[in-house]
């Protein structure tokens, strides 16, 4: 290897393992699995159409210093909770709904098609989106923002009772 090489490893290396307690704070993020469900669709539509999602975002929080704000978001919707709602707190929770239209159609040829039972009633589409996570920490030695995302779990039910279809989505 070359010497240039060798440094840009070592940098990365110190980037990957500097610990959290070093670094002044960590914030970890995770998500319950979401069940949502969906109208059937004609078979000539290839993506499913997703409604309003909610999703229940849990972070662990840990600041050197006192924590002065988290961001919990998905897509483009967030919520922030300041100091008076974190403070002496582990964790920090936040319920997230999502209106539809903020996430990407899900595309499947096999799932919950109108008239043909033969297609399948459920749908795990994990990944399908993620949730972030923001920390920002104050001490005498100055702030810090530490970041996290987590990929979503989505279960998908299709409701063949429903006398609905679904519509072929409208130009973004």
């Amino acid at each position: 290897m070359s010497f240039v090489q060798l440094t840009i490893l070592a940098l990365f290396l110190a980037t990957v393992c500097v610990s959290p307690a070093i670094a002044g704070g960590n914030i970890v993020i995770a998500a319950q699995e979401t069940d949502v469900t969906v109208a059937p669709r004609l078979e000539s539509l290839r993506l499913v159409n997703l409604p309003a999602l909610t999703f229940y975002l849990r972070a662990a929080i840990r600041c050197k210093g006192d924590p002065v704000s988290v961001t919990l978001s998905v897509a483009d919707t967030h919520r922030t909770l300041r100091k008076d709602e974190i403070e002496g707190q582990r964790a920090a929770e936040a319920t997230l709904t999502v209106p539809a239209r903020q996430l990407a159609l899900a595309a499947t040829s096999s799932f919950c098609v109108k008239d043909n039972p033969a297609t399948s009633d459920e749908l795990m589409v994990p990944g399908l989106t993620t949730a972030q996570a923001s920390l920002l920490c104050a001490s005498e030695a100055g702030t810090s923002m530490h970041y996290a995302s987590v990929p979503l779990k989505i279960r998908l039910i299709c409701d063949r009772g429903s006398e609905m279809t679904q519509e072929p989505p409208s130009e973004r």
